[in-house]
């Protein structure tokens, strides 16, 4: 009788939730809204206006889950890594540049919102991504941009999802912290870490999925194919939650594995419906955690929210079209073509609310403003172009000026090193790419120092004793000493880039006959006359002045005495040495009219 009255209740459910989210998708469909906003709505309207019974929500706890794996399958066996690799140069640019800004800024304001740490860095991956779905359907709906811009656009999102999965692993021993005691937390991290290097070693370098799925392929029916590859999902979602991942990262690893595969379009065509029904299920879910009471009381924090994210997507998505030598129209309108809140911050938030990372009011903030941003979206694409030459139109006469000459030392820059020798093509390519990491490196540590100070202060003063003053001091003292290593690499990484900067003009000058590109190549000469230690400490300095952290001015004024005296050190010990190599120097040296060696070895012809 229990059994029977169970199974009625569970159909009874299910019934209610499929027709309930069909119907608000057909009618928010006359609206030009997609599926998923109808899904949301639906969520929505069964936590507030109906009652779910225990087996209700167990019922869609359960299919949620299985939404999530294989909308993360899907997801991973959509990234073509061949194609990310041959045809991204732009995405790539895009994506690195907006990414990291859209993380810190997010992390920033989050702060200045009065979010903890954890919850700001939480806030910034969320509003790191776009909608995959709704962008695509938008844009090739209303058809702002021609194919092959959408096919750029579309690998951003590529591109931000690998990230954004990144960042969930990154997350996910960080949101467990809470609850776990120093020697779990790093033997969670180590687990994770081996998960994802051994399934990617054998799932890329080895091939093991893709010889065993071929073999597979070549000797049974597609039919078992496809359950085969499903099953394997689910295994690699279940491994992923036994390492304390997301299982949505082991579902997205095996898509992204699967794509080396000969049938793998086969296999994400043959998916897709069940993705489409279970996907429905996890967004009825997502939205099904949303009380109206705690949306109506939290409006504002939702319109920062969405004002953040679609204003640091915007400022980001044109800085790295710029930054590729793209167009800036083009750039504006791609960049406005973006602003739908992604599926991974539903992923993100949710997993941060079972976590116990968030609470209630952050998760429906959270979610008010990726509605907000699916609204707005198309009706902001559908007038971008027309808003860019408005503004264009009205624009003040030197802020157009500068902005043209702003851009034409760019296409300067660009121009001479497209004349320049392969070796010092590739040298650039190298620097730049250095650069990054370097960038990369001083992020991570400040990361670091932000999330793990205000936890280190308190266990240093129970265990040494002092004040909790003074370990605050200690760990920023610390912060600074650590930041050095990795700026001293990117200062002098620059000053490389400048000196090939420097050559590349010069000898494009020699080529034209003309003496505009040596002015443009002196201007970066007196930036290599900087004093190294000058630079390192500055940039320092200003990195631990920008981080939000719990002392006050008193002790960034110390420590900014403390680098004083050891850049005075420091430059009277390389005075005295040079003092010294004066005295029994011949008088060589580089005269006025000779050139200069910047210790670039070109072998590449001129």
């Amino acid at each position: 009788m229990d059994a029977g009255m169970d199974e009625t209740l569970l159909l009874t459910s299910l019934a209610l939730f499929t027709l309930l989210a069909g119907v608000c998708s057909i009618a928010l469909n006359k609206v030009k809204f997609p599926p998923l906003v109808g899904y949301l709505v639906a969520g929505i309207v069964i936590a507030n206006v109906t009652t779910v019974n225990e087996t209700g929500e167990i019922a869609i706890e359960i299919l949620s889950d299985i939404g999530l794996v294989l909308l993360m399958f899907c997801l991973g066996l959509e990234i073509n890594l061949k194609k990310i690799k041959k045809q991204g140069t732009v995405a790539i640019k895009v994506a690195i540049t907006q990414l990291p800004l859209s993380v810190v800024g997010g992390m920033l304001a989050g702060t200045l919102l009065g979010f903890s740490s954890i919850q700001s860095l939480i806030l910034g991956a969320v509003i790191a991504g776009c909608s995959t779905a709704v962008v695509t359907a938008v844009l090739y709906a209303q058809k702002n941009l021609d194919s092959e811009s959408i096919e750029t656009i579309i690998l951003i999102m590529i591109m931000e999802d690998i990230g954004q999965v990144i960042m969930l692993s990154m997350l996910t021993p960080v949101m467990a912290g809470s609850s776990m005691d120093t020697s779990d937390l790093i033997l969670l991290i180590s687990s994770i870490a081996i998960f994802m290097v051994a399934s990617l070693v054998l799932g890329i370098k080895v091939n093991y999925f893709k010889r065993l799925i071929d073999w597979i392929s070549d000797n049974v029916s597609e039919e078992i194919l496809i359950i085969f590859s499903v099953g394997l999902a689910f295994g690699m979602a279940f491994l992923a939650t036994i390492v304390g991942l997301s299982m949505a990262i082991g579902a997205f690893l095996l898509g992204m594995i699967m794509t080396r595969c000969r049938k793998s379009k086969e296999i994400r065509e043959s998916v897709e419906p069940m993705k489409s029904l279970f996907m429905a299920m996890f967004f009825i879910s997502v939205g099904m955690e949303v009380n109206i009471g705690t949306l109506a009381s939290n409006i504002g924090t939702m319109a920062i929210i969405y004002i953040l994210f679609a204003g640091l997507l915007i400022f980001t998505v044109c800085l790295g079209f710029w930054i590729a030598g793209e167009n800036s129209r083009k750039g504006f309108v791609s960049a406005v073509g973006l602003t739908a809140m992604g599926e991974f911050a539903f992923i993100i938030s949710k997993e941060a609310l079972d976590f116990g990372a968030v609470d209630e009011s952050f998760y429906t903030s959270v979610i008010g403003a990726a509605l907000i941003s699916m609204i707005v979206m198309p009706i902001a694409n559908r007038y971008s172009g027309r808003l860019w030459d408005g503004a264009e139109t009205r624009c003040p006469k030197p802020v157009l000026d500068l902005s043209a000459k702003i851009t034409g030392y760019r296409n300067k820059m660009y121009y001479n090193f497209s004349s320049a020798s392969k070796s010092s093509r590739r040298l650039y390519k190298r620097g730049m790419a250095s650069g990054y990491i370097d960038l990369l490196a001083i992020f991570l540590i400040e990361l670091a120092f932000y999330i793990g100070a205000p936890i280190l202060s308190p266990i240093l003063f129970d265990i040494f004793g002092g004040s909790i003053w003074l370990w605050d001091f200690v760990l920023l003292v610390i912060n600074f000493i650590v930041l050095i290593p990795p700026i001293s690499y990117l200062v002098s990484n620059i000053k490389s880039l400048e000196k090939l900067i420097i050559r590349a003009s010069r000898n494009s000058a020699k080529k034209s006959g003309g003496g505009d590109l040596v002015k443009t190549g002196d201007i970066y000469e007196k930036m290599l006359n900087m004093n190294n230690l000058i630079a390192i400490l500055t940039i320092d300095l200003a990195i631990i002045a920008v981080v939000p952290n719990p002392l006050g001015l008193a002790e960034h004024i110390m420590l900014l005495a403390i680098a004083v005296a050891v850049a005075i050190a420091v430059y009277l010990r390389m005075t005295g040495k040079h003092s010294a190599s004066e005295g029994s120097d011949d008088g060589g040296g580089n005269g006025p009219g000779e050139d200069v060696d910047y210790g670039i070895r070109d072998t590449g012809g001129r």
